[in-house]
């Protein structure tokens, strides 16, 4: 509902978020549960090459489901800005 349409909600991601768009890999990591919602972390290499950790907030919702509420990219460790 936020971004109105698909093709605006891939065109954000296809800006913003380049590693998660076109990964060369992906690797599911340990869910992080010291914060107040819990964090699944994903590796991604992106189409360049470069590590990323992909952070994704999951909310669960009234029915008992679980909803990405979000999505932000660090480094992975090792790399270089």
């Amino acid at each position: 509902e936020k971004f109105g349409n698909a093709a605006t909600f891939i065109e954000m991601v296809r800006g913003g978020y380049r590693p998660v768009y076109r990964p060369s890999d992906v690797a599911f990591r340990d869910i992080d549960t010291s914060g107040t919602l819990p964090i699944q972390e994903v590796l991604v290499v992106g189409p360049d090459g470069r590590s990323f950790v992909a952070h994704y907030p999951m909310q669960q919702q009234p029915d008992g489901s679980w909803l990405i509420a979000g999505c932000f990219l660090s480094l992975f460790e090792g790399e270089s800005t």
